[in-house]
């Protein structure tokens, strides 16, 4: 593949994209909708916000202004922003996985945390509490679910993470939603989520997990119990109420001394090694790495309404999905992000020009 062969194909993947979306507008005023998603891509692989991204555009072009896209975007409600990104998705795990049998996937969840210095922290059912970070303990908070099937991995859903919402409920729905498409081998979570009433619901609708231990004074004591390198105990978790919830202990004792221990609701985890749970957990840092192509293509904003945000964010997910697509069909060329950011970039700048000439 060449460079303009290249170039077709990523424009046309582009404005596919662009073209299930929708800003739901009643009347047209002065831009179609097809401008302003111009605009919001251009955002996106320049990291601008929408007043210097409009700005640089409207140099060579006759684009909506910065705050016109914010006016559209905020007319926008969650569920429509939620089901226009799903039906997104859906279109990209159909391309990626074209089987007619449903694949047996590792599933992997986490929560992506924005900052925010809003005065409407404390009210605002957008917005959530958390761990102090760079100057706040208030955030915009995203859950993504992602899925990883013979080296291929694809985002196949995003839920905004509202302050009324429990964390059960999120996760109950972001599976429900991939077991429409795969069935899951296992689910990796981190020891943010250890949670009784979650661990007995996914028991509930099958999905085993493993996720780190937390070292607390009752884990402690089966660690030192435990003799060899690789031990498995029955254990349980129990929370305020007094309800509990089974799960296997996995200890693991490195050749440097150091330990590491799972949860796991695994059925026969004796038939595997010590090695198989490590590089089997191992495979949660895909989406840590997708969190930084993700932000890559995340366009900037100071805007506290959490309807913007939310689609800024699925935007970036369904562009970096995009991404991992065309990277495995190109041939003959290394599809970084930058490559295709410059070649996008480059064929707006040169079309436009063509037009002003």
């Amino acid at each position: 593949m060449d460079i303009s062969e290249l170039k077709s194909l990523l424009i046309s993947a582009k404005s596919e994209l662009n073209s299930m979306l929708s800003l739901n507008r009643t009347k047209k005023v002065k831009y179609e909708e097809k401008q302003y998603f111009e605009l919001i891509s251009f955002l996106s692989l320049w990291n601008a916000t929408g007043e210097n991204g409009s700005e640089v555009m409207n140099t060579i072009d006759d684009v909506p202004n910065g705050d016109s896209l914010m006016q559209q975007l905020q007319k926008l409600n969650l569920e429509l922003v939620e089901s226009q990104f799903d039906a997104v998705f859906d279109k990209q795990f159909r391309k990626q996985f074209n089987k007619k049998k449903k694949p047996k996937v590792i599933a992997i969840i986490d929560i992506h945390e924005q900052e925010t210095y809003s005065k409407e922290k404390r009210t605002s059912l957008d917005i959530r509490g958390g761990k102090h970070k760079n100057g706040t303990n208030f955030f915009f908070k995203f859950a993504t679910i992602q899925i990883l099937y013979k080296g291929k991995i694809l985002t196949m859903k995003v839920k905004i993470h509202r302050r009324k919402q429990s964390l059960k409920s999120i996760v109950k729905e972001l599976v429900g939603h991939v077991q429409k498409y795969a069935r899951i081998k296992v689910l990796l979570l981190d020891r943010g989520f250890r949670d009784v009433d979650l661990f007995n619901e996914l028991e509930f609708i099958q999905v085993p997990i493993i996720m780190p231990c937390i070292k607390d004074e009752k884990a402690k004591k089966e660690f030192v119990k435990a003799r060899g390198k690789f031990n498995v105990v029955k254990y349980w978790l129990r929370n305020k109420r007094r309800e509990y919830a089974d799960v296997k202990l996995l200890m693991i004792r490195l050749s440097n001394g150091k330990e590491i221990g799972f949860y796991t609701t695994l059925s026969f985890v004796w038939l595997h090694t010590a090695k198989y749970y490590l590089n089997l957990y191992a495979k949660r840092w895909n989406i840590e790495t997708g969190y930084r192509l993700q932000n890559m293509f995340l366009p900037k904003t100071t805007c506290v309404k959490g309807v913007v945000r939310y689609f800024y964010f699925c935007y970036a997910v369904a562009m970096h999905n995009l991404w991992i697509y065309l990277k495995n069909v190109v041939q003959g060329i290394s599809l970084t992000v930058l490559t295709m950011k410059v070649v996008l970039v480059y064929f707006w700048v040169t079309t436009h020009l063509v037009k002003e000439s």
